[in-house]
């Protein structure tokens, strides 16, 4: 019993180096099936089609020193959670997502997203019960942004597959909220050529996690002290909302730049 208490340490050192060992050479050969939200800014940016995402940034940086190579797919959130459940994807970068819990392994948070409910300018929302009054509200179909507000049953939701249809139901009078991510809404204004105010006076719903989701039947979960590791290395909380300010700066056409009010660069 002694003895194997003194090398007990040393076996276990063993194992973790040839799981890892074993992790590396399979995931050389294989590639990593990722997905993140199929509409902009999450996926890529309209006025600049090599302009890349920052959802797929995140996941570049995340797997940045991995020998996998990425394949991206663009689905919508609802596809997103099926595949994931199904293992037909490995891994996406959503909000956490208590759905998944029996399905994937959830690694983070990577960053905090702000979450915003916008309303017309006539509409103004002081606490939570005011949201009651509203008679519409645009939702992304199967997304988790408040415990509160998810599970809501007194409000009337619209489920929609975009930001971008969410605010042109709401430019069309059709809803008279849209709740999501600061980031999602006002890019999505933003392409509308609607006020920015929208979102300097939108109601403050919270913070959501945001981080990795790696579904249980991925062969790459024998990545995850890997993952875990990169994710802890990484983690800010505006993290992504810096990605989004880099890639306005960086990204987007001149003539669109002047007409956007001036972000700061993300930090080296």
């Amino acid at each position: 019993m002694n003895k194997f208490k003194m090398n007990a340490p040393i076996i276990c050192l063993v194992f973790l180096i040839l799981t890892l060992t074993n992790a590396f050479s399979f995931a050389s050969n294989k590639t990593l099936y990722a997905s993140v939200p199929a509409f902009p800014p999450f996926n890529g940016f309209i006025e600049n089609k090599l302009c890349t995402g920052i959802n797929k940034l995140a996941i570049q940086a995340v797997t940045k020193d991995l020998p996998v190579r990425l394949d991206f797919s663009s689905y919508p959130y609802a596809r997103i959670l099926h595949s994931l459940q199904a293992g037909e994807l490995d891994l996406a970068l959503i909000l956490k997502n208590n759905q998944l819990n029996n399905d994937i392994i959830y690694i983070g948070p990577l960053s905090f997203i702000e979450i915003v409910l916008i309303t017309p300018s006539h509409i103004n929302l002081q606490r939570y019960e005011d949201l009651h009054q509203l008679k519409k509200i645009a939702v992304i179909r199967n997304a988790q942004f408040d415990l509160k507000f998810d599970h809501d049953s007194q409000l009337n939701k619209v489920s929609v597959d975009s930001y971008e249809q969410a605010i042109k139901l709401f430019e069309a009078q059709r809803v008279d909220g849209v709740i999501g991510s600061k980031i999602g809404l006002e890019y999505a204004l933003h392409r509308q050529n609607m006020k920015k105010e929208f979102i300097d006076n939108a109601f403050p719903v919270g913070k959501h996690e945001l981080g990795i989701h790696l579904a249980k039947k991925s062969p790459f979960v024998a990545l995850v002290p890997l993952l875990t590791n990169a994710v802890k290395r990484l983690y800010q909380e505006n993290f992504l909302y810096q990605l989004y300010q880099y890639q306005i700066n960086h990204c987007l056409p001149q003539q669109v730049l002047s007409q956007l009010p001036t972000l700061n660069k993300m930090p080296s």
